[in-house]
């Protein structure tokens, strides 16, 4: 299932408990598995058995237009960026300075500090590590 298609089945809503103790932030990044004949970021090959109907972008553009439905899949205060896709030695800061991974999160205190990090998110186990710190 592309990344896309899993952020819209899992919302996390913080309306209602978080607002005042923490952002959320999403950031769009490079697609995990685009499709045939994109390369994949992880393998550099292809995935010609994986169904996917998006391709990867080559444009700021294009990421831009493709994260456009993604403001509607999220619940509550968050904010949505898009990592930058250009043509210079920059491309995908966030995606590369925290990791490359497709679904990761982190916990980053108001200091700046890690106060914990998941390689694929997990909102019930995020609730918990929210709630035991604040």
């Amino acid at each position: 299932m592309p990344a896309l298609n899993w952020l819209a089945n899992s919302r996390f809503d913080d309306r209602n408990n978080y607002s005042d103790k923490v952002h959320f932030v999403h950031v769009y990044v490079t697609e995990p598995h685009p499709a045939d004949p994109d390369l994949s970021p992880y393998s550099g090959n292809p995935e010609p058995d994986v169904d996917f109907v998006r391709r990867q972008e080559h444009t700021y553009a294009e990421r831009v237009a493709s994260a456009a439905p993604v403001p509607g899949w999220i619940q509550g205060n968050q904010l949505l960026l898009i990592d930058d896709l250009a043509p210079r030695q920059e491309n995908n800061p966030a995606w590369c300075t925290y990791g490359p991974c497709p679904n990761c999160a982190y916990l980053i205190d108001q200091k700046g500090k890690v106060r914990g990090n998941q390689y694929w998110f997990d909102g019930y186990a995020m609730k918990q590590l929210i709630d035991g710190i604040f």
